[in-house]
């Protein structure tokens, strides 16, 4: 019998993990940039970055203000309730027809179902991914027709799944059950059976986003995307696992908002060329008096302004106003129609909410929090202010209040979700209704009509709001129509095309006057992304580099005798070119990040199971258990070997099932002698699936 230690296998013991993840760098970030020799107009710019948008367009107006850093949350080593598979049961569900049942101890151990293809291995694996998250990774991108035969069709009753989990600390079982009433495999209906019957939503576990950010189960065409997919979801994913969004969310500001200024400062000699070439064909005076300030070693941009507003005989006033007018953009049929469904969507689901428990429940939440509220800042004060009750506000009162105010919550989460929704609604509508321009005539047709629009912002009734951006939408689009045509009309140049000419002037002007403001703030705000994409590069390395080193290990298990050594997992790039680069090496020659031409589609998988696999073992993922749908695919002899190892090391830590057609796994783990349930699973010409030792 082979033995497999840890260090051989790669993966540390549960108390190592605790001790590297409470060892992981926390609030580095905001102590270097304290002490980073980065001057105060730089540092603002971090700053700014790290509030959000608004903070960066002020930076970028040239506001100069004491923005303090936020607080960068201590993420201290999660002990999380980690639940194992107890029982899954199928019925009706792809290749799965009569309820079929598979039973595992709830704890870790290494589990191997082997069958045929299509003898409902996959359909198993699925169902406890549907059962979960709604929905099945495996089906995105394939035809509609083979997405859509999620029904089994020697099976006509309802098509159900049941997931037993088993939580920790807990002595009875958890139980997840989704089932399809309709045609579609959107009409599911889940619900959750805790141990003390009660029952609720899946969002009531507390997972929110671990399902994804975990991922407890793995397919084949899952594992071949980790490496040769698209390149953002492996790096998103690592990103959260780590604890680095905000980080990169930051960065990815900061450079977003440079970009944007070196834009604005290279506008006009970009443009420059094109609007010589206008001015050159120009007989106007003006223009060759333009051309001569434009082509001197300094522009005056006081003297080029004059002449832009210089329109002949029309009042300069009003030829910008006409200008502008013909620029003039109105929000879009399609989005407005867009929100006008979503405000009576809105409505028709808080009117749906009243009167209910939960509408109920939301109101008595909203009315202790303001009462704690007026208890925090008048605390001497104890008498009630509503009801004159004295020493109704005391120690005990609050701990009630709280007590009632988390026992509501839940029943008041639906109602909340339908008035939060109603909230955002209110505001994509107020959104839209934008003041009239500055420089519009109020008494205007136009004017009036925009006046009338804006005043909507206004209304709070869900349906009138709709009803008047339906309506008064469509005036306010005829009146910018017709206004826009108008001036166009009056814009017919005597002067013959200098109205034009003056136009492209006067558009270079307020570029070139953007530009001045732009090079200002550009300066501090370059020297803060390089000091910052240089410090983010140092963390991402710091926090990647224990789950790097793991794959590593991994992978020199997998690998078996090949000499091509997995050197590194980098976070690099940002926004749309991020990416998560593997870097290899063939017989000692580098071939850094260029994974994809020098693997077999076997050392892919096994490069995909040294990243996955780790991931697994993190502190605070929640899922004791992985399943694993056909990893052995494509992958030789010796390195199913070294698979097989490798998961019955896993297993002493995880609750591990592998599906596989492949026997040659259950071959390795019985010559190694080494620990596992294997057990076989057969399916007849009627979709009557079942499992044996």
């Amino acid at each position: 019998m082979t033995t497999v230690t840890t260090s051989q296998a790669g993966f540390p013991s549960e108390p190592q993990r605790r001790r590297r993840a409470a060892s992981a760098p926390t609030g580095s970030l905001w102590d270097r940039l304290s002490r980073s020799p980065l001057d105060p107009a730089a540092r603002q710019w971090v700053a700014a970055a790290a509030h959000g948008e608004d903070a960066l367009a002020a930076c970028a107006r040239g506001e100069t203000f004491d923005l303090p850093l936020p607080a960068e949350p201590v993420q201290p080593v999660q002990h999380a309730r980690r639940c194992y598979l107890n029982r899954v049961r199928v019925q009706g569900f792809r290749g799965i027809g009569r309820a079929a049942t598979l039973e595992f101890p709830p704890g870790p151990g290494l589990t191997v179902i082997v069958g045929r293809n299509g003898s409902g291995k996959s359909s198993f694996a699925e169902a406890v991914e549907a059962a979960l998250t709604g929905r099945n990774v495996r089906w995105d991108g394939m035809p509609a027709a083979w997405r859509d035969g999620w029904r089994n069709l020697h099976f006509d009753d309802t098509t159900e799944i049941t997931v037993e989990l088993q939580r920790s600390g807990e002595h009875a079982a958890t139980r997840v059950t989704r089932s399809w009433a309709g045609e579609s495999v959107r009409s599911a209906r889940g619900e959750v059976v805790l141990p003390n019957g009660e029952t609720g939503s899946l969002a009531s576990l507390g997972w929110g986003d671990d399902l994804s950010r975990y991922r407890p189960f793995l397919s084949y065409d899952e594992l071949g995307r980790t490496v040769t997919g698209r390149s953002a979801e492996l790096y998103d994913t690592l990103t959260a696992l780590l604890g680095l969004t905000e980080l990169t969310e930051t960065e990815r500001r900061l450079a977003k908002a440079c970009d944007k200024l070196a834009k604005a400062v290279d506008r006009p000699a970009r443009d420059l060329s094109y609007l010589l070439e206008q001015l050159r064909a120009s007989t106007d005076p003006r223009a060759r008096r333009a051309v001569e300030i434009l082509t001197a070693p300094s522009t005056d941009l006081g003297r080029l302004a004059a002449i832009a507003a210089d329109n002949g005989p029309s009042d300069p006033a009003q030829q910008v106003v006409l200008r502008r007018l013909r620029r003039l953009a109105v929000p879009e049929r399609a989005l407005m129609t867009d929100v006008v469904s979503e405000l009576r969507g809105a409505a028709m689901e808080t009117a749906m909410a009243a009167g209910t428990k939960g509408d109920r429940a939301r109101g008595v939440v909203e009315l202790l929090r303001q009462a704690l509220e007026y208890h925090e800042r008048h605390p001497a004060e104890t008498d009630c202010p509503t009801c004159g009750s004295t020493d109704a506000l005391g120690t005990a009162w609050v701990y009630r209040a709280r007590a009632e105010i988390a026992k509501l919550e839940p029943v008041a989460a639906s109602t909340a979700a339908a008035h939060q929704r109603a909230e955002d609604a209110r505001d994509q509508a107020r959104f839209l209704m934008a003041p009239p321009p500055s420089w519009l005539p109020p008494d205007s047709e136009l004017g009036l009509i925009w006046a009338d629009w804006a005043a909507g912002a206004e209304i709070t009734d869900l349906g009138e709001l709709a009803a008047h951006i339906d309506t008064t939408g469509r005036r306010l689009r005829s009146a910018a129509i017709a206004a826009r045509k108008a001036a166009t009309e009056r814009l017919s140049d005597p002067t013959d095309g200098w109205a034009e000419v003056a136009e492209q002037l006067g558009a270079w002007l307020e570029d070139a006057r953007e530009a001045v403001k732009a090079r200002e703030t550009l300066e501090p705000a370059v020297r803060a992304l390089d000091w910052f994409t240089a410090l983010a590069r140092e963390l991402r390395a710091e926090r990647l580099r224990p789950l790097a080193a793991q794959s590593e290990k991994v992978w020199g298990r997998l690998r078996q005798e090949r000499h091509i050594d997995l050197e590194a997992l980098r976070l690099v790039g940002r926004g749309a070119q991020r990416r998560v680069a593997v870097d290899v090496s063939v017989d000692g020659t580098e071939g850094a990040d260029n994974a994809p031409g020098l693997l077999s589609q076997g050392e892919f998988q096994a490069l995909a199971l040294s990243i996955c696999l780790p991931r697994t073992l993190v502190p605070g993922n929640p899922f004791g258990f992985l399943l694993l749908d056909d990893p052995v695919q494509a992958m030789d002899t010796e390195t199913v070997e070294g698979l097989s190892a490798v998961l019955a090391e896993v297993g002493r830590h995880r609750q591990i099932v592998v599906f596989t057609h492949d026997t040659r796994l259950v071959d390795a783990l019985r010559r190694l002698g080494l620990p596992a349930s294997i057990r076989t699973i057969q399916r007849d010409a009627m979709s009557n699936v079942w499992v044996a030792e």
